[in-house]
């Protein structure tokens, strides 16, 4: 199973083929970027989780429900609700099966981490053995609260990514 990327299947892929374009011609510095970005991010994960792969499965297991709540908020005009576990899908769930398939890790291994991100309080386990994302009172996931301040890192670290991207075009179109 693939992740669906941001232009959709059938998207206008003109942006992402200028972006290619530039990030080979001045590979050096756009892979420095990037680099800087990925290890720094992949170094607060294992620091704040210990373990990537519990990473690789949250950051997979948002694909679905995540994005089917996104999917439905976008539908209904309601994007600010995406992020709350109030009117979305009832079906926003997966299975260790489907992560197990898209992360690579074995579903057994799935599956105790699933567990343990139950017992943190991150995700349910419903009847019919799906899984989803536990959310508290206020609509807020309760593993994006714990994990605040990662997301807050992630966020200004991304925003430099893209302004130093934004540069090097600048740079080349000049």
């Amino acid at each position: 199973m693939k992740p669906e990327g941001p232009g959709g299947p059938n998207g206008d892929h003109r942006a992402a083929d200028g972006f290619i374009r530039a990030y080979r011609a001045r590979f050096p510095e756009y892979h420095l970027a990037w680099s800087i970005f990925f290890v720094s991010h992949m170094s607060d994960l294992r620091r704040q989780m210990g373990d990537l792969d519990d990473a690789l499965l949250l950051a997979a297991f948002g694909l679905g429900p995540v994005g089917q709540r996104a999917r439905f908020a976008r539908g209904q005009g309601r994007s600010r609700d995406a992020r709350k576990g109030q009117d979305g899908p009832a079906d926003a769930a997966t299975n260790a099966q489907r992560l197990a398939d898209l992360t690579g890790i074995p579903r057994e291994t799935v599956r105790r981490k699933l567990e343990a991100f139950r017992r943190r309080g991150w995700v349910e386990q419903a009847e019919d053995r799906t899984w989803r994302l536990a959310f508290d009172g206020s609509g807020s996931a309760l593993v994006a609260t714990d994990l605040a301040e990662a997301n807050a890192a992630l966020l200004d670290r991304l925003a430099r990514l893209i302004a130093e991207f934004d540069r090097l075009e600048r740079e080349g179109l000049g």
